[in-house]
């Protein structure tokens, strides 16, 4: 299988959290019409292990550190969901959520020539990914994704009203994901042989300890992810640290200093970075070999103190950064 480009946005611009001074927010959520309190209204900040849900009442209650960036995710089936700046808010705010239109899907003007299980198979594919093995890292309710594929612009999408729950047998982790985009932009062979141009992702992440006690070999395979993922090469790149951490660069098959095609400047807690090569090869302890090249005039970009950047579509990443899924993603809070 060939893989150009592998984007993993989760949903605009996510932010890690640090530890700092602790803090709590209370809130009450209700229905935007009605005014009634909705219970078990998922609460909680993007792509980390932060998260509560509403009582009877309507009422929540999350701590977080003073210096979270994550946006706050208030999530319910069946009704749209709101992303607030935390310090937005204050205690006792009041969250009115508003339901979702009838999704009626969109409509070609030609047949859907695939079959159900051949476009789940291709979406799990890209969304699961293929570096583990199927039983350790597996959707429970695939019944709530909706595929459609348009034959003459080659593209899979996936739809789904009700977050899609992983359980990660391989990192040890409960996920929930609330999907907002999925397209796959696909080559199908004379042969019938379907490759993948490149892959965007849009969602909220909320992540859950599997078992009471982190076991070894999660922990193990957690180290080992973290150490091939886009965000710690970010967070290497944006403190000058590639050497230190085992990162080469390379530009049209040598070895270059490794800020060589990278302008930094650092702007209070970012990063901004000028990106001024079209493509660089990345490779990690050795053997683990990516590539990095933009997608957009634009060469800038922005690597927040965490190690996060944006604009997320503007970057593209293949190889082994670029092959990362779900199975390969930790809460946006680990090893902080």
């Amino acid at each position: 299988m060939i893989k150009n480009y592998a984007l993993l946005c989760l949903f605009a611009c996510l932010f890690f959290v640090s530890t700092s001074h602790a803090q709590s927010l209370e809130g009450f959520v209700f229905d935007e019409q009605t005014k009634e309190p909705l219970y078990g209204v998922s609460v909680y900040f993007d792509g980390t292990t932060i998260g509560t849900s509403t009582n009877e009442d309507g009422k929540f209650s999350i701590n977080y550190q003073a210096s979270t960036k994550s946006p706050l995710v208030v999530s319910f089936i069946g009704y749209e969901t709101l992303l607030f700046n935390v310090r937005e808010l204050e205690n006792g705010a009041k969250i009115y959520l508003k339901l979702k239109p009838q999704a009626l899907g969109t409509v070609y003007l030609e047949n859907d020539p695939w079959s159900r299980a051949k476009k789940m198979a291709i979406f799990k594919r890209e969304f699961i990914g293929t570096s583990v093995e199927l039983f350790q890292c597996r959707i429970l309710n695939l019944d709530d994704i909706k595929l459609t594929y348009n034959p003459t612009t080659q593209k899979l999408h996936a739809y789904a009203e009700k977050p899609i729950i992983i359980k990660n047998k391989y990192l040890g982790y409960m996920v929930s994901y609330t999907m907002e985009a999925f397209e796959a932009d696909l080559s199908v062979t004379n042969t019938g042989l379907v490759l993948t141009r490149s892959v965007y992702i849009e969602g909220a992440t909320f992540y859950e300890e599997l078992n009471k006690r982190v076991r070894r070999r999660h922990q193990k395979a957690r180290e080992k992810e973290f150490g091939q993922s886009v965000l710690y090469f970010m967070r290497s790149l944006a403190k000058k640290q590639l050497t230190e951490n085992g990162f080469q660069i390379f530009h049209k098959g040598f070895i270059v200093p490794p800020y060589k095609y990278f302008k930094i400047t650092p702007k209070g807690e970012d990063t901004h970075v000028t990106f001024t090569a079209d493509k660089l090869v990345i490779v990690y302890d050795r053997f683990e070999k990516s590539f990095m090249t933009i997608l957009d005039k634009e060469k800038d970009f922005v690597i927040n103190k965490y190690g996060n950047y944006s604009p997320p579509r503007r970057i593209s990443f293949g190889g082994v950064l670029g092959d990362k899924r779900i199975a390969n993603t930790l809460p946006l809070d680990y090893g902080l």
